[in-house]
């Protein structure tokens, strides 16, 4: 069944017209073209954004490696700590 699409000149929407029952279909909206500007200042947001992200990332690793090499040297240090026990047993 052959349908056709055309722009609606009064909602500036896509219509679906299905051409031998002569009616609409269906219709969605039409993806609207943003300004240049706007997508400079999107884009400039983004990469502030992202730096923003990774200065954050970079200090949680830091806090976490802080934090593993003193585990590390507590249980380094502490010579009564023996292996836990397994917990599969082999039979």
């Amino acid at each position: 069944m052959p349908n056709i699409e055309i722009i609606c000149p009064c909602c500036d929407n896509i219509l679906v017209i299905d051409t031998f029952a002569k009616e609409v279909v269906s219709h969605r909206e039409r993806k609207k073209k943003e300004s240049l500007e706007a997508f400079l200042e999107h884009e400039k947001n983004k990469s502030t954004e992202l730096e923003k992200k990774l200065a954050e990332a970079r200090e949680k690793e830091k806090n976490r490696s802080e934090f593993l090499k003193k585990k590390f040297e507590e249980a380094k240090n502490n010579k009564d700590l023996k292996d836990p026990a397994p917990n599969i047993i082999w039979d």
